[in-house]
């Protein structure tokens, strides 16, 4: 899973938009990454260490949104 998030990540960076590619990446794989050490994280995708905090904050998100009974789906094929 990280392999392909940190792809993404670095593919999302040429078009300017790396910042949101890690929120999205992280807030659609909250269910496995809640328990995850975010500096850790951080350093196996590549990204900096500032980015600890938008872990956090998509963590968060992700609780939220399934407290008030809203999924992430996967898109229909």
């Amino acid at each position: 899973m990280y392999e392909e998030i940190a792809k993404q990540i670095k593919a999302a960076t040429a078009d300017g938009s790396k910042s949101a590619m890690f929120h999205f990446q992280v807030l659609k794989n909250a269910h496995l990454l809640s328990g995850v050490n975010p500096a850790e994280f951080c350093r196996v995708v590549g990204v900096p260490d500032s980015y600890k905090v938008e872990f956090y904050k998509m963590i968060k998100v992700a609780k939220l949104m399934e407290q008030q009974g809203i999924e992430l789906t996967e898109p229909r094929k």
